[in-house]
C-alpha cells in the first residue's frame, strides 16, 4: 500500500524503486539500539501520541478494573529512515509514504512502552507501520487491556467513575518524551461512529489525556494517562433491586394489620419478605467488592430494608409471646372472679394472684388491678405508626449521607 506517485528526479533514477529494495537500503547500516537524533533545536526526541477509544468491553466492580480497547498512534522522526535523499535512493521511490509489515519494528528503533496499571489483556492486537520519505515513522497499535481503577460507589447506582490507562515510555525523559497536547487539543477521542460492542450498562461522558513524567526513583519517564469518564445507567438497579426491596418492606409492614390471632399468616408475610430481601441483597453484593453499607448508597438502602424486614419477624414473635401471656392473664382473672363469687370476699392482692399464674416474664407486665400494662395490641399499634416513619427517616438519612439527592 502506498500514496500517489511523486515525480521522478530530472537526472534519472539510480536508487531502488521497489518497496522491498527501499527497505533493504534504509536498513543496510541502521543501528536499532541507538535512538534517533533529536530534531534541530531540540535536546531530546519527541513522540507525538494520540489515541481512540474503540470499546469498553466490560467494567468489573469486584475487581476494580475496566477492560478497554484502545488504538493509539505514535509518531516520531528518524532521519536515518528517510528515503527521499540522494544518499539512499536519489528519490527514486515514486511515493511519499510506504507501508511496511509490523515485523519491521524489530529491525528499527522504536519506543518501548507499557501500560503501567494494566493487570491483563484481551483480544488480538494489531499493528500498522508507515514510513514517510522524510523519516517520519507512524506506528498505530490496537490492543485490548484491562486496567486497575479506583472506584467510588457512594452514589451507586447514580455513580460516575473515572478510569485511566497509563502508557509509559520506558526511556529516560532526558532522552525521549511524549509531546503534551496544545491548549484545546484532544488527543484521546471516541470515533464519530461510536463504540462497537462492549458493555451496555455505562455511558461514556468524556475522554481526555494528560501527559506528565514519573516521580520517585530515577530515571524519570514520560507517560500519558488516557482517561475515560463513565456514568452508570441506573435502570437495572432501580427496577430489579431497589424498588423490589422497598416493596418487600411495604409487604412486611402489612404484617401489623393482619389479625393477631392469625399467627401462620403473619409469620408467612414477614418471613417471605425478610428472606426475599436477603436474597436481593446477596445479588447486589455479588456485583460489588466487599464494601460496608456506608460505602454505597444501594447497600445502605438494602441493609436498612433488611433490618426493617427483620424487625417485623421479631415483632411477630414478641406479639405472639405477649398474646400467650395475655391468655394466661385472662384465665387468672377469670379464676379470681370465680373465687370471689364463691367466697363472697375480694382477693386482697390481685396483682400477686395474677402474677403467680402469668409466668416469670409476664409477671413484670401486671398492674395492680391484675391487667397487663403492655400487650400484643400495644406492640401492633405502635409498629403501625412508627415503622413507616422510621423507614422514611432511615431512607432519607442514607440518601443524604451519600449525596444522591440531585444526582
Amino acid at each position: 500500500a502506498c500514496t500517489p506517485a511523486l515525480s521522478q528526479p530530472a537526472g534519472g533514477c539510480t536508487g531502488p524503486t521497489e518497496q522491498g529494495d527501499v527497505r533493504s537500503a534504509i536498513l543496510a547500516n541502521y543501528d536499532l539500539y541507538s535512538p534517533p537524533a533529536p530534531q534541530a533545536g531540540d535536546d531530546k526526541l519527541h513522540i507525538a501520541l494520540s489515541a481512540e477509544l474503540k470499546m469498553i468491553e466490560s467494567v468489573s466492580e469486584p475487581a476494580g478494573s475496566v477492560k478497554m480497547a484502545i488504538e493509539h498512534t505514535m509518531k516520531w522522526v528518524d532521519s536515518r529512515l528517510a528515503f527521499n535523499s540522494s544518499t539512499l535512493n536519489n528519490g527514486c521511490y515514486p511515493h511519499e509514504r510506504a507501508v511496511f509489515p509490523p515485523d519491521m519494528l524489530d529491525e528499527i528503533w522504536s519506543p518501548v512502552y507499557s501500560f503501567s496499571n494494566a493487570i491483563g489483556s484481551f483480544g488480538d492486537s494489531s499493528t500498522f507501520l508507515v514510513f514517510k520519505n522524510d523519516g517520519e515513522v507512524t506506528v498505530k497499535v490496537r490492543e485490548g487491556i484491562e486496567v486497575s481503577c479506583e472506584f467510588d460507589f457512594r452514589k451507586m447506582p447514580f455513580d460516575e467513575q473515572e478510569c485511566y490507562a497509563r502508557l509509559e515510555i520506558r526511556a529516560p525523559v532526558e532522552q525521549v518524551d511524549i509531546t503534551p497536547p496544545r491548549d484545546g487539543e484532544s488527543l484521546f477521542n471516541v470515533p464519530d461512529a461510536g463504540l462497537k460492542g462492549g458493555t451496555v450498562e455505562w455511558d461514556i461522558l468524556s475522554t481526555s489525556v494528560v501527559v506528565s513524567e514519573t516521580s520517585g526513583s530515577p530515571p524519570a519517564m514520560s507517560y500519558a494517562d488516557f482517561t475515560v469518564k463513565l456514568r452508570r445507567k441506573p435502570d437495572y438497579w432501580m427496577s430489579f433491586v431497589l424498588i423490589p426491596s422497598v416493596f418487600l418492606v411495604a409487604l412486611s409492614y402489612g404484617t401489623f394489620w393482619i389479625q393477631r390471632g392469625a399467627v401462620p399468616a403473619r409469620a408467612a408475610f414477614c418471613f417471605i419478605a425478610y428472606l426475599s430481601t436477603i436474597n436481593n441483597t446477596k445479588g447486589a453484593l455479588n456485583a460489588l467488592p466487599k464494601l460496608s453499607a456506608g460505602d454505597a448508597w444501594i447497600l445502605g438502602v438494602l441493609s436498612k430494608s433488611q433490618y426493617f424486614c427483620a424487625y417485623t419477624v421479631v415483632e411477630v414473635v414478641v406479639a405472639n409471646y405477649l398474646l400467650h401471656i395475655e391468655t394466661r392473664v385472662q384465665a387468672a382473672l377469670k379464676e379470681a372472679r370465680n373465687k370471689e363469687e364463691i367466697s363472697g370476699q375480694q382477693i386482697s392482692d390481685m396483682q400477686a394472684f395474677v402474677r403467680a399464674r402469668a409466668g416469670k416474664f409476664g409477671s413484670a407486665l401486671i398492674r395492680k388491678d391484675g391487667t397487663m400494662a403492655f400487650s400484643d395490641q400495644n406492640v401492633d399499634v405502635l409498629s403501625r405508626w412508627l415503622f413507616p416513619a422510621a423507614y422514611v427517616v432511615a431512607f432519607g438519612t442514607v440518601t443524604a449521607m451519600a449525596g444522591v439527592v440531585g444526582a
